[in-house]
C-alpha cells in the first residue's frame, strides 16, 4: 500500500527552483524502479547535482515562454499538498522517431514508489497525453510499468529498441 493513500497532489508546469528537486526525484525513481534491471554501477553513481540538475533547468527554461507547449509538448510535475514535496512527473509531445506508430509520445513517466497507487501517475498521463493516440517505450522487464500503462490502454506492439548507453532493450506499447 502506497504511503501517501488519499494524498492529493497539485500538477503544473515546474518552475526553475524545482530543477534540484526534480533532479534528486529523478535519479532516485530510476535508482527504485530499475533496480535489477539496468546495471547497478550505473544507477549507484547517478548524480543529481551535476548534469541532471543543468538537464532540468534546460527543460523548465524550454518550457518558460510557452512555445513548446503551443508546439504540443506538455510537462506536468505532481506536489504532494500536504508535504510540498514532488512526488513525480510527465513529459510528452510529439514522436520523435522515425516512422513512428502514433504522432504523439509519452516520453517520460517517473513517480516515487511511495506514491504508486494514489492515482498520481495516472492523472499525470491525463494532464500531459489525455486520451489521445499515442506511443511509450517501457524498459524489458519492467513489468509493473507494463501493467499500469496497459491499464491505460497501451499495448505491446512487438516493436524493441535497443540502447547502447544503458546496455539495455526497451518495448514499445501503442495506444489507439
Amino acid at each position: 500500500m502506497p504511503t501517501d493513500a488519499g494524498a492529493a497532489y497539485d500538477l503544473r508546469l515546474p518552475s526553475v527552483v524545482d530543477a534540484a528537486e526534480l533532479a534528486r526525484l529523478h535519479v532516485r525513481v530510476w535508482q527504485e524502479a530499475y533496480r535489477g534491471l539496468l546495471s547497478q554501477d550505473y544507477l549507484d553513481a547517478m548524480d543529481p547535482a551535476g548534469r541532471r540538475e543543468k538537464v532540468w533547468r534546460a527543460r523548465i527554461d524550454a518550457f518558460a515562454d510557452g512555445s513548446l507547449e503551443a508546439g504540443g509538448h506538455a510537462l506536468r510535475i505532481a506536489r504532494q499538498t500536504t508535504t510540498g514535496s514532488i512526488a513525480g512527473f510527465c513529459q510528452s509531445g510529439p514522436a520523435r522517431d522515425e516512422d513512428p506508430p502514433q504522432p504523439y509520445q509519452l516520453m517520460a513517466l517517473n513517480v516515487l514508489a511511495a506514491h504508486h497507487g494514489s492515482g498520481v501517475a495516472q492523472r499525470l498521463v491525463a494532464a500531459t497525453v489525455g486520451d489521445r493516440p499515442a506511443y511509450l517505450w517501457v524498459l524489458t522487464g519492467n513489468e509493473r510499468a507494463i501493467a499500469f500503462y496497459r491499464k491505460l490502454g497501451f499495448e505491446l506492439d512487438g516493436a524493441t529498441l535497443y540502447d547502447e548507453r544503458l546496455d539495455c532493450v526497451d518495448l514499445r506499447m501503442v495506444r489507439a
